[in-house]
């Protein structure tokens, strides 16, 4: 090939079209990665309210389908190529909140070089689409048979990271129906709702009120509980079947898991209901939220 400009002449040979075809391969490949990106940085990670997934998912369908595929490969490589993120889900949820994150763990130096090669294919799409007919010589046939071998070595290059992204799309993809089959099963509708449960905001004042005001025995009556989140929260308590699924504060102690609950006998005959926190679990209260968690025994006795 020959950098001066020439003049060239329109006329068709076999040769100049095997250069045209070729081309023409390269872009639509080039295209192909470009689509699979897209896929990948639209679909690795989604999450938000039950109600507003669909949405947000279209929302980044049309954030991605804007942007060039040097943006798009340096993107990917952040969401896909990194530790899964655990900070997605907020303190504070008013619905079941679903998510899904597909990444790709490897060290260090595979993704040095996975991000040098896909800079190098960038490179190499815009100088095809930019540069590379205007320096392009009809002139001998040395010209057509450098033209011919740098297409090839462009195209193998393509394949590589092709094959690559496929293997990607392919094992997110897999995720993806494995996550939707568990979610449309009953075992999945009942762990969405136990952990809407879990972190919901009445079990976490349940909790600090259990820690703040237990008695000597560690037993708190659930009637202290609910007189001050009436107190203070009283919203909570509004219509706990519409809300939470369950008819009174007990059904809820006891379907989130955290607690041991049992009935109390009085001296005049009647009964309460206390509660405690579980061995298994640990409250931690700081200055603006409470934090549930598996405790060190629970996770030692497993």
């Amino acid at each position: 090939m020959n950098d001066a400009p020439e003049s060239r002449g329109l006329e068709r040979t076999p040769e100049r079209d095997e250069v045209l075809r070729r081309i023409g391969r390269n872009v639509m490949n080039f295209q192909l990665v470009e689509y699979l990106l897209k896929h990948l940085n639209a679909n690795a990670s989604v999450h938000g309210p039950a109600s507003q997934l669909a949405e947000r998912m279209e929302a980044k369908k049309s954030e991605f389908h804007r942007k060039t595929m040097g943006e798009l490969a340096g993107s990917m490589a952040a969401l896909v190529l990194q530790p899964p993120r655990q900070d997605w889900v907020p303190d504070e949820v008013a619905e079941p909140w679903i998510g899904f994150g597909f990444t790709f763990e490897s060290d260090a130096r595979f993704i040095d070089e996975h991000n040098r090669e896909m800079r190098a294919l960038v490179d190499a799409r815009n100088d095809l689409i930019h540069h590379f007919l205007p320096r392009w010589n009809l002139s001998g046939a040395a010209d057509i048979e450098a033209a011919l071998a740098y297409l090839d070595a462009q195209r193998d290059d393509t394949f590589r990271m092709l094959d690559r992204l496929k293997g990607w799309v392919k094992s997110m993809e897999e995720g993806r129906r494995q996550l939707a089959a568990f979610m449309a099963s009953p075992e999945g509708m009942r762990q969405m709702e136990l952990e809407f449960l879990q972190a919901s905001r009445l079990v976490a004042m349940l909790g600090e009120v259990s820690v703040k005001a237990a008695r000597s025995d560690g037993w708190t009556p659930l009637s202290t509980a609910g007189h001050l989140i009436k107190r203070h929260a009283p919203e909570e308590l509004d219509d706990l079947r519409k809300r939470y699924g369950h008819q009174n504060l007990k059904g809820i102690l006891l379907a989130a898991q955290f607690f041991d609950v049992e009935d109390e006998e009085l001296p005049n005959g009647g009964a309460r209901t206390i509660y405690r926190i579980n061995d298994r679990y640990t409250f931690k209260i700081g200055p603006d939220e409470v934090t549930i968690s598996a405790s060190a025994q629970a996770g030692a006795d497993c």
